[in-house]
Parts: structure tokens; C-alpha cells; sequence
């Protein structure tokens, strides 16, 4: 059985980029699809996000805005799209209000969320409400694994219903990804799993073009001891504490990482000086160690985030007795497609918005900035697709539909005794990211990933699923290693080290290096890489 669902916009993502989206495109009176491979709002990078956002508010200028995300950027943004960022984060963010969202706003930012552990639940809980009230109608637990394509303009998406273990049919006049990042490409990440770059994926196959693809984020300060979550830990834990190696040196003093607050300014050149410490041997088990002790023996326990958080470093970790273990994380993606303010992509009714797309945030994101991103251009792209719906007719392209459902029988009608489980490969693949092309890159460890994709692209043939969760999956891994292969060959031909990307070979910044990689597909099939100037 194939399910079919008509709409004149279909909102691929329900993260705070794709809710935005699709309230804007309801409020322009189109019939709006939103699509997820979770439930509405949940299991994306928003809801598991610190609630904060970056805006030019109390005392913070849109000049200001504009010039520190250039500079933290390392000056290979696309100025445009910095320039909408500053100017209309203040007025975008605080609308949310009109959703239901609450927030405190202070010098230059604002946050949403009561709880440390579900700040962005109060922006997404709110925004799947609102918009479920105005008519959006939710598909969830559903991968999209093809836009489907009429005349050159995108028309549709076919995807499989896990919940259901059945493919479903979308018809649309316009279509807006808002997919999110590929962090989960790599062993650490404090995104959800599912979060492995799906929309960028989809958007090559069907010509458009992407660019900074080498620019993945770390957040250098993450828990890393065994059987505990990877949290985040910033503020005077790390501003007061002593990061060191397994001799004792300092490592911030060491790397001359002077710039605070580190998880602020820092991001990037303190995750190599932990990475780098490791690598050369000076780590604790792929970690590096913070003594904090000083700092939470004389915590006051209300003043802590929350009595649960405190309870948990006094208790579990015994934080203020002895040293812990703290490493680089995968965070977030600052490539992605190549769009216009509007989030048009260059193919008619194709749009984006969010950590999907590339040029915002150049080679480092600013911190708040990634929140502010994902309403300014959901805004923007739900509205640019529906005054593109209002000029198209619904079109089925039956061919391509039939292809797509027969590759879905075959993954259903697999040999038990050949077949490869799919997470056998996405574990390969996110150690591969890791120690190959993350944090500390050079010219043998990037050949040395693509061969490994390569090797592990062949084995996707020998997927197969039993149940619709593992056809999830299964799905999943040949969009996956796509990505990867593509944060690889434009790692490989960005020869210097700029913002979140460095290479051992070659360790400086190259003022002929402010230009953007970009990746398209050719006639062929074959990935092109070529740069531009910024």
C-alpha cells in the first residue's frame, strides 16, 4: 500500500527552521505538509539547543551583529545573508511571542526555556502547538529519501513511513528543507542520531549547489566519562577550572587559547588544542581532564543551574573531590546549500533554511547565532514558497515515483545471509569522520576517509530491512556517506586552516583562501568541487 498526500507546501523538518517555515506558508493561506523522521518538534538539533539566540536587542546594534559574526567567521560568510541575520533577528525573535513562546530578554540575546536539559522545548513545544492550531498537518516518523522533479522544478518527495512500513507520495507546488546539520556524522555528537544531513543529500541530486562543506563545528567542552551523556558544560566550570593534559600542562595556556569566554570565542581553537593534545599522546583515554574542584567546593547549590545539576556533579561525577574528563563534541554544521535571502536554492520551488544551508555563518558560528538563523530564514523561505505555490499547478511524475518503490522492495526482499546491518556502517563511517577528517585534518587522513567512504558506499548494496524502524535506517546510510564524502573532498581542497577547519599541513590562514568550496553534481553523476570568491 502507498500512502498519498497532497499540499501546496511541504515543509521537510520540524526543527525550529521547518515550524517557522510552515506557520509562515499557513499564514500566506497555503495548505502546509511538515515532515519528520521523529515527532513533530522533537529528536532535532533545536530541541536538544541551549534556547539561546544572538540579536541585535538592548544595547547590541545589527552593525555590531554583522560585525562580530564576520569576524567569528573568519570573513567567508555571504555578507547578504549576515546582513538579514542582524537586521531582522530582533523583530523575528521576539514575534515568537505571538506563538506562545516565552522568553527573557537581555543585553544583546535572548532565551527561551525554563529547564537546563530542554531549553529549546520551549521554543519547538510552543511552535508545533501554534501551528497545529492554524491547520499544519504533521507526518512523522517518516524519511524522505527523493524530491521528485517535473520540467526542472521540483514538484514532490517520496519517502518511507516507518511507523506505518509503507512508502508515501507527497505532491507539492513548493518544497522548503529544513533538514538541519550533519553532526551526527561523527562518534561524539551532542546532536540526536538521526541528524545526518539528509537535506543536502536530497538537494544535490536535484542540481542544486553547496558550499563550506569543511566546516564542522566542535564544541570543545563536552563530558567524557564512561556511561554518562556527553553534556555540555560551559560558564565559571570551564572558566575557572584548570583544563590540562595528562602531565598537568595547562592547555589553554599551552595553545596560547586566550580569547574568553572559551565556549563563546574560543570553540574553535580550543577544540584542536585538546584534539591536538590527544592525538600526540597527552590525553586520558581520548579525552583531556578539567580540575574543577576549587570551583565547586565553594558553588552555592541554589545558584547552580538547577539543584538536580549541581546534585548530579556532586554525587555522580564527585566534582569537587577529584578531576574529570571533558572532550571535543560534534555540534553543528556550518556548510550546507547554496541559497539567495529568500532561501531560494536556484531550483524553481526548491527552498531552505537553517543549518541545511551554507554562507551564514562562514567558517565558525558565532554562539546564539544558530537560533536566530533558523527563524529569520524559516520566515523567509515559507513565505518566498508560497508566493512560488501561487503560480503553479500540482504535477505527478509517475516514472521516478515507481523507481524509488521498487528500491524500497528490494531492501524489503534482502538475503538474511548477505545483507549488512545498517548500523554496523554508520558506525564505520562516524569513526572514520572522527579520527580521519575532524578537529585535526592533513592530506593522508582526508584520502584516507574517502577511500574508507568509498569501501562502505560498495556495502550499501548489501542493506536490507526486516521492520519499517530499520528501513529508517537503512535509508538513511547512502545519504549519509554521501554527505560525508562531501565534508571530505572539500576539506581536501581547502588548502589552509581557517575558523573550525585545520590541517596539520597546512596551519595557517591564506588570504587567497577567502573564497567558498563549492559542490555540485554533474550530468554524470559525479561530484564537481570548484571555489568561488566570497
Amino acid at each position: 500500500m502507498v500512502t498519498n498526500v497532497e499540499s501546496d507546501i511541504l515543509i521537510l523538518g520540524t526543527g525550529g527552521a521547518g515550524l517557522r517555515a510552515a506557520i509562515e506558508a499557513m499564514a500566506c493561506g497555503d495548505s502546509v505538509v511538515a515532515v519528520s523522521k521523529a515527532p513533530a518538534g522533537m529528536n532535532n538539533a533545536t530541541v536538544v539547543s541551549g534556547g539561546g539566540f544572538r540579536v541585535a536587542v538592548r544595547g547590541l546594534t545589527p552593525e555590531e551583529h554583522l560585525r562580530d559574526t564576520i569576524i567569528v567567521g573568519k570573513r567567508v560568510n555571504n555578507r547578504r545573508l549576515v546582513e538579514v541575520l542582524a537586521r531582522e533577528g530582533g523583530e523575528k525573535v521576539l514575534e515568537l511571542k505571538r506563538f506562545g513562546v516565552e522568553m527573557t530578554v537581555g543585553p544583546g540575546s535572548i532565551s527561551v526555556g525554563s529547564h537546563p536539559s530542554l531549553m529549546g522545548l520551549g521554543l519547538t513545544k510552543p511552535m508545533v502547538n501554534y501551528a497545529r492550531s492554524q491547520g499544519v498537518k504533521f507526518f512523522e516518523n517518516i524519511i524522505v529519501t527523493k524530491l521528485l522533479v517535473d520540467g526542472g522544478a521540483v514538484v514532490g518527495a517520496v519517502g518511507y513511513d516507518a511507523h506505518n512500513d509503507q512508502p508515501i507520495i507527497f505532491s507539492s507546488k513548493a518544497i522548503v528543507l529544513a533538514t538541519g546539520g550533519a553532526a551526527a556524522l561523527y562518534k561524539r555528537t551532542d546532536c540526536p542520531l538521526r541528524t545526518t544531513g539528509d537535506g543536502y543529500s536530497l538537494a544535490y541530486e536535484v542540481g542544486a549547489h553547496l558550499r563550506d562543506m569543511e566546516f564542522v563545528q566542535f564544541y570543545p567542552t563536552a563530558l567524557a566519562e564512561p556511561r554518562i551523556p556527553p553534556y555540555l558544560l560551559g560558564g565559571s566550570i570551564i572558566e575557572k577550572g584548570r583544563i590540562i593534559n595528562s602531565l598537568g600542562e595547562d592547555i589553554p595556556m599551552k595553545h596560547g587559547v586566550t580569547a574568553r569566554p572559551f565556549v563563546e570565542k574560543s570553540r574553535d581553537l580550543l577544540s584542536r588544542a585538546m584534539m591536538i593534545e590527544v592525538l600526540e599522546g597527552r590525553g586520558v583515554d581520548d579525552a583531556v581532564i578539567i580540575d574543577a574542584t576549587e570551583v565547586f567546593s565553594h558553588i552555592i547549590e541554589e545558584s547552580f543551574f538547577a539543584t538536580t545539576t549541581y546534585a548530579f556533579f556532586r554525587d555522580k561525577l564527585k566534582a569537587a573531590e577529584k578531576p574529570f574528563r571533558i572532550a571535543p563534541i560534534c555540534h553543528f554544521s556550518m556548510g550546507g546549500i547554496i541559497t539567495d535571502e529568500e532561501g531560494y536554492t536556484g531550483i524553481p520551488g526548491l527552498y531552505a533554511a537553517g543549518e541545511v544551508v551554507g554562507g551564514v555563518h562562514g567558517a565558525n558560528r558565532q554562539s546564539g547565532n544558530a537560533l536566530t538563523d533558523i527563524i529569520v530564514y524559516g520566515a523567509h523561505a515559507g513565505a518566498a514558497a508560497s508566493r512560488y505555490a501561487k503560480t503553479r499547478n500540482h504535477v505527478r511524475v509517475e516514472s521516478t515515483i515507481e523507481d524509488e518503490l521498487r528500491r524500497y522492495e528490494r531492501l524489503r526482499s534482502y538475503d538474511e545471509k548477505e545483507a549488512i546491518d545498517p548500523q554496523v556502517v554508520m558506525t564505520k563511517l562516524r569513526e572514520t569522520m572522527w579520527s580521519k577528517a575532524g578537529i585535526v585534518r592533513d592530506e593522508d587522513s582526508l584520502k584516507e576517509a574517502i577511500a574508507a567512504i568509498v569501501e562502505l558506499n560498495s556495502a550499501v548494496t548489501r542493506l536490507g530491512a526486516s521492520s519499517g524502524r530499520m528501513m529508517m535506517e537503512v535509508l538513511e546510510a547512502p545519504m549519509a556517506i554521501k554527505v560525508a564524502e562531501m565534508i571530505c573532498q572539500s576539506a581536501l581542497e581547502r588548502t589552509e586552516s581557517r575558523g573550525a577547519h585545520y590541517r596539520t599541513d597546512y596551519p595557517v590562514e591564506d588570504e587567497d583562501w577567502l573564497r567558498a568550496v563549492v559542490i555540485r553534481r554533474d550530468a554524470d553523476g559525479m561530484m564537481q568541487i570548484s571555489t568561488e570568491p566570497i
